[in-house]
């Protein structure tokens, strides 16, 4: 259940990045953390079943998440967001961009007190881009790395 916080509040940056993706349809994929990676492969598969989405899959002999989204004009802004509301309990994110990489730093404090130190490295036609949040809470530290790309107009 930690990995899901952790991903609400990864999605619940906002950011007012100037380097921004393409719009389109996108395939993002993620490598789950060990302790989420064990925690699914030890669920039975009708339970694994019910977790699937139709944008969104899980493969536990990679342990990854394989989700596809559409980031059209009126979503760009808010890109990062995943589809989730922001965050009440956060402070405004620092933020800086160099070259095709956008760093930033975010303090949450709410539900649990954490911090969020995010890279992401856009390739320079901004149609992939890899990603590293590091984010520290309850005195542990995560590292969630992954990538997406482009693969066409949206559906």
């Amino acid at each position: 259940m930690r990995a899901f916080y952790i991903l609400s509040l990864l999605s619940s940056i906002s950011i007012a990045a100037e380097i921004m993706p393409q719009v389109g349809q996108w395939e993002i994929i993620s490598e789950m953390p060990p302790e989420q990676k064990a925690m699914m492969s030890k669920m039975k598969p009708d339970m694994l079943k019910q977790m699937q989405q139709p944008n969104m899959r899980f493969d536990t002999k990679t342990g990854t998440m394989t989700m596809s989204t559409c980031l059209s004009k009126e979503q760009l802004g808010k890109w990062h967001q995943m589809g989730q509301k922001p965050q009440q309990n956060c402070d405004a994110p620092k933020i800086s961009n160099t070259g095709n990489t956008v760093t930033m730093d975010m303090q949450c404090h709410k539900p649990r007190a954490s911090t969020l130190h995010s890279v992401i490295q856009f390739s320079p036609a901004r149609d992939s881009y890899q990603y590293e949040h590091t984010i520290q809470a309850e005195s542990k530290t995560m590292l969630l790395k992954g990538n997406a790309r482009r693969i066409g107009d949206c559906k």
